[in-house]
């Protein structure tokens, strides 16, 4: 490692009017001969940040890029490592949006530290504000991150290293992320951790350990410094003794009578000070007893965060940034292109465009049958398919009970050869439908990080979909309901049986215990009872197989290193289960391929008509029906429908068909998604239906990259991604007068169409999330060890 040719400043930022504007002043009086540029990204201000920036933006000096990301997506590491994978510098330098720099080569002395190849990172010396409340200024003398000595850390040798407390390693691994630099070489093999705190201390742990230098820079100075009361300085202090106990084994208070004794040795020294400072007299009693209230905050604060039994190894850097992933789903093409394929599909071959060696393991179901010549189950064949390799899992779904549909020892083994083969960092499970829920605990039994990611609602629902097939929606676990509606289908005892639920485990109980009664002394009566033995025994099993589903489903999944959502109603969902840690489960919607979608300017219909357009497959819980009924009678209306469409095969289509105005509704079948910015060409406003919980419909996606409003059903992610009166209209779901009274509108607001075309939504590229899950996968690999200690 040699001096930085290039640096990217990056800015998290949330509600930061207060300081914000001194700081980007001073970031753009900068001098240095460095080229560099200015990264910020923005967590959901409500106050005048955002506006701050913008016009900072239009007069800056140096390339400035703005970012707005939901406040859910906001984590101290994650947040950091987005800013840092979507700059170019060769030196990231984070700075938060309250230290402002001191001088006017404050980044030039910064930068200076790197033209020793050994150093890896380096941080700024914090000096309290000019108006700081005295005790501020008194109490940041204790901290070594206002220190005015400059300070080079390696690690002792090897044996000297192993005899230190864990207070000297606490010092030792000092580091303060509020004004830092690190290499992005550095960077690329350790990501900043994703944790509430300390993201910037467990960096420079594994930076130390492998062998680099760390740098404290008296002289390239950050004003910055808080005038915290009591009730905040308790609270940041239990959080810091949780995170000194939890993540560094180290006790900073050991017991609460240490906490008194501590508060009295400080408050003495404190007073001396005060004293020597001008207090005398009651002012001096008064400014003692208000040192003593933050002393005592402080201290107990450390006592109660330490009590945390939790304990979790440290982390690690990455031998090398290239690395080997194993993607795992349901179906891959070209077997099946839905959307989770086709997801998987494009950032597997965004992330091998990036270097990384990546694999997929897919469930396959051949053909022909094994008496025919077919494979048997669970065979694996490797093979490629546009660029990446593939390992096909035969798997033709012939459960023997309901268990094998989420838990399969079968597809498990065939999992381990795939894992003994492909020896990956990192596995991530894009589905687990047809496969094994265990197969997130089988991966790390190996030793091998796991990311998880939810496309739907398998986890919680055996028909994946949270919607019956009589149409109504189940917005939680149905219990012994769910039994009935998978396995026996009658939907109309469903409520009745979630009731009885608390019931069937004695009642199960007792008919196994009569199964195991001696046979019948009469043949006859034997062959009759056998019979009613075989038909309850099974349902037995049935129940007992639904009622272990959560456990093993969910409890799995939960085991994840990392489990991502692509929407907040998704992500809540399975928080509501009370299974997964929210720390760990991150909300991360999808990125798009965009190079074929560029808005073309719309055609206007001949008859002066308002398009309105669907887009996507002809299924019931698609809601299709909902919006031809809504059609009805609207003058002045047309709609296409854009899909595959049989009416004499399948049932569904045959109804709408039936339902359909000829005059006013085409049918336009399949068309090939190269075409897709002609199809939405002749779209005025997209409309999506869905009577189900949809996660986050690819098609709205799309709508918006080319230039077009949405309708949407008032559920789920539909009504997330779409914002009400900005980018289009909410109906309320399965309302056919509600959402004829949406379109309506259209008729009779002659620019509505216009008005809402104004402010879409940014969308993600498939490189953005590449970029993104690049630095996912290596902190995950990074905390792998910690993540097995934790959970052993």
């Amino acid at each position: 490692m040699t001096a930085v040719s290039s640096i990217s400043v990056l800015v998290p930022t949330f509600n930061g009017e207060a300081f914000l504007e001194r700081v980007l002043a001073a970031l753009a009086s900068q001098a240095t001969s460095i080229p560099w540029d200015l990264r910020v990204v923005d967590s959901g201000s409500t106050d005048r940040t955002w506006a701050i920036l913008e016009a900072a933006r239009a007069r800056f000096s140096v390339p400035f890029e703005l970012e707005r990301i939901h406040p859910l997506e906001f984590d101290h590491g994650d947040t950091r490592n987005r800013l840092a994978a979507r700059s170019r510098g060769e030196l990231l330098v984070f700075l938060t949006q309250d230290a402002i720099p001191a001088s006017n080569d404050w980044l030039a002395k910064l930068a200076r530290n790197f033209e020793a190849p050994h150093v890896a990172a380096a941080y700024c010396r914090n000096v309290p504000r000019p108006d700081a409340a005295l005790l501020t200024k008194l109490f940041s003398a204790d901290d070594p991150g206002y220190a005015s000595e400059r300070r080079e850390v390696r690690l002792p040798p090897t044996d000297e290293y192993a005899r230190l407390d864990a207070n000297a390693r606490r010092l030792l691994w000092n580091f303060n992320d509020v004004a830092s630099a690190i290499r992005r070489s550095a960077w690329m093999r350790h990501p900043f951790p994703r944790t509430d705190f300390g993201e910037d201390v467990l960096l420079a742990r594994a930076l130390l350990e492998a062998g680099h230098t760390i740098v404290y820079d008296a002289e390239a100075c950050v004003e910055h410094s808080h005038d915290y009361g009591p009730a905040e300085l308790r609270r940041r202090a239990e959080i810091d003794g949780r995170f000194n106990a939890e993540r560094l084994d180290r006790i900073c208070v050991a017991r609460e009578k240490d906490a008194r004794v501590l508060e009295d040795r400080f408050v003495e020294r404190d007073r001396v000070q005060l004293a020597a400072h001008g207090f005398s007299g009651a002012a001096l009693d008064r400014e003692t007893a208000r040192a003593r209230e933050c002393r005592r905050a402080l201290f107990e604060g450390l006592w109660a965060g330490g009590r945390t039994t939790a304990r979790r190894g440290p982390t690690k850097m990455l031998a090398s940034e290239k690395l080997k992933l194993l993607f795992v789903t349901h179906g891959f093409p070209p077997e099946t292109w839905a959307g989770t394929e086709v997801y998987t599909l494009t950032l597997a071959q965004e992330l091998a465009r990036r270097g990384h060696q990546v694999s997929v393991l897919a469930r396959s179901d051949p053909k022909r049958s094994v008496a025919d010549g077919g494979p048997a189950d669970f065979a694996l064949q490797r093979e490629e398919f546009q660029g990446v390799a593939v390992w096909r899992l035969v798997h033709r779904l012939d459960h023997q009970s309901l268990r094998e549909s989420f838990e399969h020892p079968g597809v498990e083994a065939s999992f381990r050869e795939v894992l003994a083969r492909e020896k990956p960092d990192v596995v991530h499970f894009q589905h687990l439908l047809h496969l094994s829920a265990r197969l997130v605990s089988t991966a790390r039994e190996a030793g091998v990080a796991t990311v998880l990611t939810l496309n739907d609602y398998w986890g919680l629902c055996a028909r994946v979909q949270l919607v019956r097939p009589d149409g109504v929606r189940c917005d939680n676990d149905q219990g012994l309901g769910c039994l009935m509606c998978v396995k026996y289908k009658d939907y109309t005892q469903i409520g009745r049986a979630k009731e009885l639920f608390p019931l069937a485990a004695p009642l199960v109980s007792l008919t196994e215990l009569a199964l195991a009664l001696p046979k019948a002394p009469s043949v006859k009566l034997e062959r009759f009872l056998h019979k009613r033995r075989v038909e309850v025994g099974r349902w037995a099993q049935a129940y007992r197989d639904m009622q272990a589903r959560p456990k093993v489903v969910l409890g799995n999944m939960a085991q994840a290193d990392l489990v991502l959502a692509p929407s907040r109603f998704l992500r809540e969902k399975y928080l509501a289960s009370g299974r997964f840690d929210a720390r760990r489960f991150v909300y991360s919607d999808y990125g798009m391929v965009t190079e074929h979608l560029r808005a073309l300017e719309k055609t206007r219909d001949a008859d002066g008509a308002v398009r309105f357009g669907y887009v996507g497959s002809l299924v019931w819980y698609k809601g299709v029906d909902v919006l031809v009924k809504a059609l009805a009678g609207l003058a002045g209306a047309k709609l296409a429908v854009f899909g595959a469409f049989e009416p004499e095969k399948d049932a569904y289509h045959g109804e709408l068909a039936r339902l359909a105005d000829p005059a006013r509704v085409a049918f336009r079948g399949r068309f090939d998604n190269a075409r897709l910015a002609e199809v939405y060409r002749e779209i005025d406003v997209l409309v999506v239906p869905s009577v189900w919980f949809e996660n986050s419909p690819l098609t709205i996606h799309e709508a918006f990259l080319l230039r077009t409003p949405v309708v949407t059903s008032d559920i789920g992610g539909m009504k997330e991604l779409v914002t009400d009166g900005v980018d289009g209209l909410h109906f309320a779901v399965g309302d056919a007068e509600d959402l004829r009274a949406k379109l309506a509108r259209f008729l009779s607001e002659p620019d509505l169409v216009g008005r809402l075309s104004r402010d879409f939504p940014r969308i993600k590229t498939i490189a953005e999330d590449a970029a993104d899950m690049e630095w996912r996968y290596r902190a995950a690999a990074c905390a792998h060890v910690e993540s097995e200690k934790a959970s052993g």
